[in-house]
């Protein structure tokens, strides 16, 4: 008797028709034009491309730090594409995770008081008073996790790019997000650190499932994620690689969009 073929794995996220346009010197300039992809649990999906492609500013829309002019964002079973400001907000906070190129830590705090903001921003108030102590040992945990166990009173000026990179990365873990959104993760590191970065990255979709979006321009780390979306001035395409092949049906569905090429105005993609 032949076996049954293993279930397809379950959506994370579906985006819809996806357009986005800005206006530049009074001229409306169209960066997504029509993106269609979807993201299945578990899975690290690297989206590549020239700058001013429009990378970086499809990721935004996708985690909500930016709206669309049209379209549909779904996560978790609900459209999210027209969530008002506040709820938008607290999707973000306890859903999605992100990590920047160049890290956005505060540098007046420490690492452990930049792991914390997300929980200190979910909870707030008494509630905060109530969660800071199970909050502070997660965030210490994550810290040991990423390898800075011994740098949790440190301050960003006091550590290196790939430490404050591993701190961003904890901060992003610390509300422990079912979306992870990573934007040229390694691309302001030196190429041992980046390996480095890209262990752990790597490593947490390994042990916990993490499910990941990555935008990069580095053609290493993308031949390494499960599945690879290449985004042309709007336009978006699926781009085999290694084992690809092996990924269920709809673990390699791939994203599509239509319409003229167009650079991302505001020096927001990668």
């Amino acid at each position: 008797m032949s076996e049954a073929p293993d279930p397809a794995p379950a959506i994370a996220l579906t985006a819809r028709g996806l357009h986005k346009s800005y206006r530049v010197g009074g001229r409306p300039l169209h960066v997504l034009k029509g993106v269609d992809l979807e993201v299945c649990e578990g899975e690290i999906l690297a989206i590549v491309g020239k700058s001013g492609g429009g990378k970086s500013t499809l990721l935004h829309v996708l985690g909500m730090l930016d709206r669309a002019d049209q379209g549909q964002i779904v996560f978790e079973g609900r459209d999210r594409a027209a969530l008002g400001a506040a709820e938008r907000a607290r999707l973000r906070n306890q859903a999605i995770g992100f990590v920047f190129q160049f890290y956005h830590l505060l540098p007046e705090l420490t690492a452990l008081e930049n792991v914390l903001l997300p929980a200190m921003i979910r909870h707030g108030g008494a509630a905060w008073r109530r969660e800071r102590g199970a909050a502070r040992e997660r965030a210490r945990a994550l810290l040991a996790l990423v390898g800075l166990g011994d740098r949790a009173h440190h301050r960003p000026a006091q550590l290196s790019g790939g430490e404050r990179q591993r701190v961003a990365i904890a901060r992003a873990l610390e509300n422990q997000p079912r979306l992870l959104l990573c934007d040229e993760p390694t691309g302001n590191l030196d190429g041992r650190t980046a390996r480095d970065v890209q262990t752990l990255l790597w490593g947490l979709n390994e042990r916990q499932r993490q499910t990941m979006i990555v935008v990069t321009h580095d053609e290493r780390l993308a031949e390494e994620a499960t599945r690879v979306l290449h985004l042309d001035d709007g336009r978006i395409r699926e781009r085999s690689t290694p084992g690809v092949e092996d990924l269920p049906a709809a673990a390699a569905a791939a994203g599509r969009a239509g319409g003229d090429p167009a650079d991302d105005p505001v020096g927001a993609a990668g």
